[in-house]
């Protein structure tokens, strides 16, 4: 029963879209023949104007030729007035019905796209009601994407030009720092000095200084630790390890060897002054422990700082093998003795560094 009074709806509907589209037609159709009768009024008035130019063009054959040339221009102006009038006014007219037959076109594509899509109260819609405008709205801001996306490879593209050409200005830069520097150290040619040379020598020299100085923090901090034992000892007793003094905080190997074996030999009585001295015992073996991995950690900075040093040198001694200022044996003897030459000092201080790897890796094993 519902499905039916739904395509009662339906075709009530439908009908009535009929009878709009037929009463369009009608509309449509009189408009037509009116236009039809406009033109053929037109045409008979246009033909009419025809004859009367060419009756002003011929002329009244009883005026003489001047007066009759004055009353042909007059009439013809007075005509072309008169026709500017009537057109101008015809103009307006035909304007007003082009816009009201626009309107009508709209209401008319409007009323056939309802009744095609359906109403709220007919059937549900097949497409949303702002699909076209959110499609519009989406490629006009794709659009505008675009062009600031055009606009930032512009700008980009510009950057890098000014990059190179900043980069080109510190090369040629830095090569004349290498010439002048070069000149006031001595002009020497075997040995041409590097500002990036100088540059990692100097980053390198001031990581092995901080090390330096946290060693002799942990030196001094040791070095206070065994004056205080030393002060310790000589205020106490003169009779040895007596029950009345307790262990220093600073204990040698043999010591420690000792009380383990006294401890073996024979069960520790359990007063305060034993617990005390194990207390003492245990709290010296962790320092020591502590400034062992201290040590370590410290021989283990020096090995990173020294594996980066080579590794730079290596990436040097690289360039200049690319650059043919350096080349493994077998190069013939001119070439190999200028290439020496230049990389001399960057071999000299590999071998250096390799000698400090390895008297700090026999320092940590010890």
């Amino acid at each position: 029963c519902t499905g039916f009074l739904v395509c009662k709806r339906k075709l009530d509907s439908k009908k009535e879209a009929l009878l709009i589209l037929s009463k369009e037609l009608d509309t449509c159709q009189q408009e037509r023949d009116q236009y039809k009768l406009m033109a053929n009024q037109l045409r008979e008035r246009h033909q009419g104007l025809k004859k009367k130019y060419r009756e002003l063009i011929d002329g009244d054959p009883s005026l003489p030729p001047e007066k009759r040339n004055q009353v042909n221009l007059a009439q013809l102006l007075r005509d072309s007035r008169e026709r500017v009038k009537q057109l101008s006014e015809e103009v307006k007219d035909l304007t007003q019905r082009l816009a009201e037959a626009q309107g009508d076109n709209k209401l008319l594509r409007m009323t056939i796209t309802k009744q095609r899509l359906g109403d709220d109260e007919v059937g549900v819609r097949h497409f949303p009601a702002h699909e076209r405008e959110d499609l519009v709205s989406q490629l006009e801001r794709a659009g505008l994407q675009m062009e600031e996306m055009e606009n930032s490879i512009k700008a980009l593209t510009d950057e890098l030009q000014d990059v190179k050409a900043e980069r080109s200005v510190f090369k040629e830069k830095a090569d004349r720092l290498n010439v002048e520097l070069n000149h006031i150290l001595g002009n020497h040619e075997s040995r041409i000095i590097d500002v990036d040379a100088l540059c990692m020598e100097n980053r390198y020299l001031h990581e092995r200084f901080t090390q330096l100085q946290e060693e002799v923090t942990l030196l001094k901090s040791n070095i206070m630790k065994y004056k205080t034992a030393l002060e310790r000892r000589k205020n106490s007793s003169p009779h040895g390890r007596s029950s009345n003094t307790p262990l220093t905080g600073v204990l040698s190997p043999k010591q420690v060897q000792e009380m383990l074996l006294e401890e073996q030999g024979c069960s520790l009585p359990l007063t305060p002054q034993s617990i005390s001295d194990l207390k003492s015992l245990a709290t010296a073996l962790l320092e020591t422990i502590h400034e062992k991995n201290l040590v370590i950690q410290h021989q283990r900075h020096t090995n990173r700082i020294l594996g980066n040093r080579v590794s730079d040198l290596e990436g040097k001694l690289r360039t200049l093998e690319v650059s043919g200022l350096w080349s493994l044996p077998g190069e013939p003897m001119g070439q190999a003795t200028e290439s020496v030459a230049w990389a001399t000092p960057y071999v000299n201080t590999a071998l250096s560094v390799c000698k400090e790897a390895c008297f700090s890796i026999l320092q940590a094993t010890t």
